[in-house]
């Protein structure tokens, strides 16, 4: 599989330490490295659909719902408060 991670990879020191990331992280769940870097492809360009920070705020993730950002939907508010929550505890715990 190393082969296969490295052929999609540029060489420079920054792409490297990103292939190795993606490499690790595929060896530890059941996707692949191609799966892992759509994935985080997916995420840099949901994360600044909106606002440009590297974050998926509630409007982000609705506008990836519901193709809307302006609509309310009760999923999308549940989740987000669910991970405000989540985020807080573990933010807590960690003190």
């Amino acid at each position: 599989m190393r082969r296969f991670v490295r052929c999609f990879c540029v060489t420079g020191s920054g792409h490297n330490a990103r292939c190795k990331e993606i490499a690790i992280l595929a060896s530890e769940t059941s996707f692949t490295a191609n799966e892992v870097e759509a994935l985080y492809d997916l995420y840099k360009q949901l994360s600044s659909s909106i606002i440009d920070d590297g974050l998926i705020h509630k409007e982000e993730f609705q506008l990836a719902l519901l193709h809307n950002s302006s609509k309310q939907n009760l999923f999308a508010d549940r989740v987000s408060i669910f991970i405000s929550d989540l985020l807080v505890d573990l933010t807590f715990a960690s003190l």
